[in-house]
């Protein structure tokens, strides 16, 4: 099969691609807006690269069968980059995919962010109303209602919560806190959260493409959800760290630092993940969602284990002298 993937340079874009190629019998071409980005890829030699991005000009492959759209931002120097990458390019994609005679499915991967967090103590399923809370949420779901109201092919939606593994670079900074004997808690009330190990990820947005459903939205998760402290605790066992003290952030203060954070953010122009939109994420005690559409419908499960997932994740962080 012909696919097309956007992101395929990014975090999880790589992992995808590595999981499509090593199930052998496809031709992916990959929509590469900077050429440099492919050396650090393990997979240069073995895909098709389409130079540009979403909002070039040039026509896609017209045999193209196939489409994973994960080309996003999940963080900006101003809400603006949100709309003009992840709204405006998922609208000029919808436009660029219509003259495709032979396009069977498109995924787009979108996040736990489009549907907002827990409103009560049950864990979200795919027909709760999305309520997101930040600008990237908004975007995500933006990104969502475009494809169900403009895409010429059957979709597939992918909701992800909290991704970590190997590449992952947003998640090292807690890593590395944790290794220094920290663990930090935000406020006193118990958090709970879902995640995603990488590699599954790629899996479920695999089996979704190569199944028979059309116009539908999964949740991937793990099945258990995680609650933070144990959650941290778990890691610095895993890192080795023979002592550690919980520090408590007073939520006041984690709004002056996120606060602290976007005027840096603005004063430099450099992206950070923590700013006050994703403080008001953070300080909403849960962000849990249910995998059972996925299980019922499609099989599918989460293989790896929690523990040898972080193990990994660390291990490619030390090999890279990141930790």
């Amino acid at each position: 099969m012909k696919i097309l993937v956007t992101g395929g340079t990014g975090f999880v874009g790589a992992h995808l691609i590595g999981e499509l190629l090593a199930a052998g019998g496809h031709e992916v071409c990959v929509l590469v807006r900077d050429s440099s980005r492919l050396d650090a890829c393990a997979f240069k030699g073995d895909i098709t690269a389409l130079p540009g991005d979403l909002l070039s000009p040039a026509p896609f492959p017209e045999d193209i069968e196939l489409v994973f759209h994960l080309a996003a931002v999940t963080k900006a120097v101003s809400p603006g980059e949100f709309t003009r990458v992840n709204l405006d390019g998922t609208r000029a994609l919808v436009e660029k995919l219509k003259p495709l005679k032979h396009l069977k499915k498109l995924v787009l991967l979108s996040s736990l962010a489009a549907a907002g967090p827990n409103r009560g103590d049950a864990a979200l399923g795919e027909e709760a109303p999305a309520l997101p809370i930040s600008q990237y949420g908004k975007s995500k779901r933006g990104q969502e209602e475009i494809i169900a109201a403009h895409c010429p092919a059957p979709y597939v939606i992918i909701r992800a919560p909290i991704v970590f593994g190997p590449g992952d670079m947003d998640m090292l900074d807690v890593f590395r806190i944790v290794q220094r004997g920290i663990i930090p808690v935000l406020g006193r009330a118990r958090r709970r959260y879902s995640l995603i190990y990488v590699k599954d990820l790629a899996r479920g947005m695999i089996t979704a493409a190569f199944s028979p459903c059309r116009n539908e939205t999964f949740y991937v998760a793990n099945p258990e959800a995680v609650s933070w402290q144990p959650f941290m605790e778990q890691i610095s066992r895993l890192l080795g760290v023979k002592k550690s003290r919980r520090i408590y952030v007073p939520e006041i203060f984690g709004r002056l630092l996120a606060e602290f954070s976007e005027m840096r953010i603005r004063a430099f122009g450099n992206k950070a993940i923590f700013n006050r939109d994703k403080f008001n994420e953070m300080r909403h005690p849960a962000w849990v969602c249910s995998a059972a559409k996925i299980e019922a419908q499609l099989h599918f499960q989460p293989r790896v284990p929690l523990a040898d997932a972080l193990a990994e994740t660390i291990s490619w962080y030390r090999e890279r002298g990141l930790l």
